[in-house]
C-alpha cells in the first residue's frame, strides 16, 4: 500500500512540477511560432482565399494566415458576402502597427486590413462569423480588439472574447482593419510557462512528504521477518 501511495504522489509531484500546457492549433506536437511583425525580418505575407458565390452569396469559407498558429483568422458562414460575380476573394493583409498610440491603449502585434474583391458586400442580415487575431505579447488585464472602416477614422473597440492563452475573437460585421490593443497599466504575461509561487509551495510539501514515505518504504522492506 505504501508502494502504491508513494508511486501516486511521485506522479503528482510531476505534473505540479511541469509547465502549463502549451496551447495549439493544430494537435499536440505542434505549439505556436515566434509572432512575425510586419517590417520586419520574416515578415507575415497577405494571404487570400477564393470560394464559390452560388445564386449571388458566398459559399462558407476560412481565411487563415500562414503562421503556425496562424495570427488571423477569418472564419465565415455560407451567404455572408453578396457578389455580383461568379467568384468571391477575401484578403488579409498584415500591416505595421505594434507599438502605436491608439485612443483605448497600445497596438500590439501588427494590424490586419480584411478586405473583399470587387462586387463583394458583407451582408449585414446575415450571421457573419468570426475574426480571430493573435496577440503578441498577451497581458493581464486581457487586450481587446480594434476595428476602424478606413485608414482615417478612429479605432473603435468591438466586442471581444478571450478564446486561447493568446487568442481574441469578435464577430466579424465589417470589413476593415482590425488591431490587438494593449490597454494602459497592462502588464505582459510571463512567456515561460514557470511554476507560479502557489504550486512552487505545493510543489517543495510534495517532495518532502515523498522523502519520508519513501524513507518509511525502505526501512519496511527491510525489516527482519517475524520469527514463527
Amino acid at each position: 500500500m505504501r508502494r502504491l501511495a508513494a508511486g501516486l504522489l511521485l506522479v503528482t509531484v510531476g505534473w505540479l512540477a511541469s509547465p502549463s500546457a502549451v496551447p495549439v492549433y493544430d494537435g499536440v506536437g505542434q505549439p505556436d511560432e515566434p509572432y512575425r511583425y510586419a517590417g520586419r525580418e520574416n515578415a507575415p505575407v497577405p494571404v487570400s482565399l477564393t470560394v464559390k458565390a452560388q445564386g449571388g452569396s458566398s459559399v462558407a469559407l476560412q481565411l487563415r494566415s500562414a503562421e503556425n498558429g496562424p495570427q488571423v483568422l477569418v472564419d465565415l458562414a455560407a451567404g455572408a458576402l453578396s457578389s455580383t460575380t461568379s467568384t468571391v476573394t477575401l484578403t488579409a493583409t498584415p500591416l505595421a502597427g505594434d507599438g502605436q498610440a491608439a485612443p483605448q491603449g497600445t497596438l500590439d502585434g501588427n494590424v490586419y486590413r480584411v478586405t473583399a474583391s470587387p462586387g463583394a458586400t458583407l451582408r449585414p442580415d446575415v450571421a457573419q462569423g468570426f475574426l480571430f487575431l493573435r496577440a503578441a505579447v498577451m497581458t493581464r488585464p486581457d487586450p481587446v480588439l480594434l476595428h476602424r472602416a478606413r485608414p482615417a477614422d478612429p479605432w473603435v473597440k468591438v466586442k471581444t472574447v478571450r478564446t486561447g492563452r493568446d487568442i481574441l475573437s469578435t464577430p466579424f460585421r465589417e470589413l476593415g482593419d482590425y488591431a490587438v490593443v494593449d490597454l494602459p497599466g497592462s502588464k505582459p504575461l510571463s512567456s515561460g510557462g514557470g511554476i507560479s509561487t502557489t504550486r512552487l509551495l505545493v510543489l517543495g510539501g510534495g517532495v518532502l512528504l515523498l522523502v519520508v514515505i519513501t524513507v518509511l518504504v525502505l526501512r519496511r522492506s527491510g525489516s527482519p521477518e517475524p520469527l514463527p
